[in-house]
């Protein structure tokens, strides 16, 4: 019997981890309210970091987390030297380098704000619009709302991309529906409309042979039936 649990026991550390000492260097960004940084104390909160702690400590792992500028995080998923991502869209080249859970942690669903309410309409071919750098467009929105890669103005983050929309230097802001609202908190009469007929779910996404995701993927579930996230 007692060697029958000790089989049981490194069977189920061998599909948790490759890794002996059970670390695991998880990478992200600051993207509020899903993940908030706060560079003065360099701790993290928010939504996504709630599911991290839960995966921590009910699996008994160390994730350490590190917090990168958005176009670093795109490069490094190429390079292996952190073991997992989050909170990323699966797509066909991310797999060649990242295994995805299949479970999302939420679905990043796009807004359009604005300083003039009247203006949230679904024409926006002749404005200027404000849209982070290497977050691209779907098609699918792009031809719903008339706009063409002429009409973007890209910025380097999205306080920047709200700083240009105070400021009046372009019509519109684009990006996340719930980042928008956070970040628009911040500013005087800024007005939002959540982009509808296009919804895409975001994983945390782990270095091959790093951690066997369907075990990820049942705390996920067993986070959201918990606490009662849909």
């Amino acid at each position: 019997m007692r060697t029958l649990l000790l089989l049981l026991a490194f069977s189920f550390s061998s599909l948790l981890l490759a890794a002996p000492n059970k670390t695991l260097r998880c990478a992200t960004t600051h993207y509020p309210p899903f993940t908030i940084y706060d560079d003065k104390t360099h701790t993290f909160t928010g939504i996504d970091i709630d599911y991290l702690t839960f995966i921590e400590r009910n699996l008994k792992v160390t994730i350490e987390l590190v917090h990168l500028p958005w176009a670093r995080i795109k490069k490094e998923m190429t390079l292996g030297y952190y073991d997992c991502y989050f909170a990323l869209a699966n797509n066909t080249e991310r797999a060649q380098y990242l295994e995805f859970t299949t479970e999302p942690l939420h679905t990043t669903q796009f807004g359009l704000f604005s300083t003039e309410k009247a203006n949230l309409n679904n024409d926006l071919s002749n404005s200027r619009i404000a849209m982070l750098r290497g977050v691209k467009l779907p098609n699918v929105l792009a031809k719903e709302y008339n706009i063409k890669q002429s009409n973007f103005m890209h910025s380097l983050s999205t306080k920047a991309t709200f700083d240009l929309l105070n400021k009046q230097r372009v019509d519109y802001a684009i990006t996340n529906y719930q980042a928008g609202l956070w970040y628009s908190k911040g500013y005087k009469n800024i007005h939002a409309k959540q982009l509808e007929g296009y919804a895409l779910p975001v994983y945390i996404a782990f270095k091959h042979g790093v951690v066997n995701t369907a075990i990820v993927d049942e705390q996920i579930k067993r986070y959201k039936a918990q606490f009662g996230v849909h």
